[in-house]
């Protein structure tokens, strides 16, 4: 039994014990008395706990150290796995820091038209070849074109901030490039739907200076996009 602030407690085995010690519900301070004993000693003259319990103070931290805090700089992107667009236009010296992705939501429209395209031509394609017309069936060419369009346009964009410029090419046959130097750059717009806040997408809007702007639907991680620009033009400013 143990006597606790004037509370009887227990009774415990010798690991209950062990582990309260070390937990602070109990101290060596309290009375203990063995099963079958008349008189109640403190926790203290019973060696086996007293050991067990400096040894667990010792290697239990009730405070652990904070780990580490990094100092290197954060991982910037290699320009090779950026583009090709991006690799042929970088500047001497220059560094890209950040890039960013047309987000997958970008291909619902191409995905709807590929099914509406389907309902109408896969029946067209079944009566034809029913009559032996099977050069029918190429007519599959067509939704499948209009997707893999699609997919080619999203995974060909580039959009990167560089230490001195944006960089933006959206498509691949019908290509559209945009370049504003970071100096130039008065103010950037993000408009997010509800669906784009559900799924982090957005409209990108860049004003320069004498009244100039941009706009880029779809970007995937808009904000994080507007905060590596204006991190870039406060560095900028500082130096």
């Amino acid at each position: 039994m143990i006597r606790h602030e004037g509370r009887e407690l227990g009774p415990y085995t010798e690991s209950e014990i062990r582990t309260r010690l070390v937990a602070g519900t109990i101290t060596l301070s309290d009375l203990a008395r063995p099963d079958g004993a008349t008189e109640s000693m403190p926790l203290s003259s019973f060696a086996q706990f007293a050991t067990s319990y400096r040894e667990s103070a010792a290697t239990a931290s009730p405070n652990p150290a904070p780990p580490p805090i990094s100092t290197a700089p954060p991982a910037r992107p290699d320009p090779r796995a950026l583009g090709s667009y991006t690799a042929a236009t970088l500047q001497e010296n220059e560094q890209p820091l950040h890039h960013t992705a047309i987000h997958w939501m970008a291909l619902s429209g191409s995905i709807i038209g590929t099914l509406l395209t389907l309902i109408v031509i896969l029946p067209i394609a079944m009566f034809a070849a029913w009559k032996d017309f099977y050069w029918a069936w190429l007519l599959l060419v067509i939704p499948l074109g209009i997707l893999v369009s699609a997919i080619v346009t999203i995974r060909t964009s580039e959009l990167v901030i560089t230490d001195r410029r944006v960089l933006i090419k959206v498509g691949f046959i019908q290509r559209h490039t945009f370049e504003m130097f970071i100096s130039k750059i008065e103010s950037v717009a993000v408009f997010q739907s509800m669906m784009g806040r559900l799924f982090d997408y957005g409209t990108v809007t860049i004003r320069g200076t004498g009244g100039s702007s941009e706009s880029f639907g779809t970007i995937a991680a808009p904000l994080q996009f507007r905060d590596a620009i204006q991190l870039v033009q406060s560095n900028s400013e500082g130096c």
